[in-house]
């Protein structure tokens, strides 16, 4: 199948393109930063072509449906959460809930049949109502972030009629060519130098963590299945972060401490996905966390 992933240069998508070609389809990735340090090894690759532009360019995402004849729509672009934007809304806003109505609206004029749109865990209300988190818990996003994922959510309501269309609501994820800044990616750092591990607040603040391979066999098993409907892509692991520090430092082999810096945390309360929907539904089923460690070390060529 000819199969549009947009955000496709970025971590997940970077992840879901190599997986898609795996399985024969021909993929067409959009970008709108036109980096590809993430997608080097496709840029070659005679099943990949690399489409650069805006999804909120009407015109051009329209033309881009029809000219590559797209049978399947992975959307994942978007506007990554940032401290600014409490102060400057709009363009997170403007790329996260008007671009995916852009591209609703072209695919469905295109007449596009299938639609995955790639939600987030931050659709939910925080602290939660109860755990693990289900598909049928409140939403009420905090952040603009999680506002504008949900708007997408609903926009995606609005054309179910018309195309099969499946929301994934994806946990963190953690791998290869994730940011350095991220969590995982920095407590792997410092056990590695044995260094300290720096933890903010007082580290029983729990979150869901996905391996980025299970993130997305996860996101292929859900086009293949054919399965509608929204579900949950996470870890299916409650985790603290005084213990995702532990775990990581007796994965690596290290001499690191842990260490509190007093700080207040970003996500000050307990939190885990469930994901018992899209086991059943389409046999989605994640690794425990050591697994996904040692499997992030083996492919960053560190081998414990």
């Amino acid at each position: 199948m000819n199969i549009l992933v947009t955000g496709a240069t970025g971590f997940i998508g970077s992840h879901l393109c190599a997986g898609l070609i795996v399985k024969g389809h021909r993929v067409f990735g959009l970008t709108r930063s036109g980096r590809t340090d993430n997608i080097r090894a496709l840029l070659e690759h005679k099943q990949f072509k690399l489409q650069t532009g805006d999804i909120r360019d009407k015109d051009f995402v329209r033309s881009l449906l029809n000219s590559c004849a797209i049978e399947v729509v992975y959307h994942l672009a978007a506007r990554l959460p940032g401290s600014a934007d409490i102060d400057n809304p709009a363009p997170s806003v403007d790329i996260n809930a008007t671009g995916t109505l852009n591209l609703l609206d072209a695919a469905y004029k295109a007449g596009i049949g299938r639609f995955i749109y790639s939600s987030s865990m931050s659709v939910y209300s925080e602290p939660p109502s109860y755990l693990p988190v289900d598909e049928g818990h409140p939403t009420q996003p905090s952040g603009i972030y999680g506002g504008g994922k949900l708007a997408g959510e609903f926009y995606c309501n609005m054309y179910r009629k018309h195309m099969d269309i499946t929301v994934l609501r994806y946990g963190g994820a953690y791998g290869r060519g994730e940011r350095d800044s991220d969590a995982i990616a920095t407590f792997i750092r410092q056990a590695l130098r044995d260094q300290p591990i720096t933890i903010f607040g007082d580290g029983t603040q729990t979150s869901d963590f996905v391996y980025i391979d299970d993130l997305v066999q996860g996101s292929l098993s859900a086009l293949e299945s054919g399965q509608k409907g929204t579900f949950n892509i996470g870890g299916g692991e409650e985790m603290s972060v005084n213990d995702l520090a532990r775990r990581i430092i007796k994965v690596v082999g290290s001499k690191s401490e842990v260490v509190l810096t007093g700080e207040n945390s970003e996500r000050p309360f307990r939190f885990v996905l469930d994901v018992t929907r899209a086991r059943r539904a389409f046999g989605y089923n994640p690794r425990p966390f050591d697994d996904g460690i040692r499997a992030y070390l083996n492919e960053i060529n560190i081998i414990t």
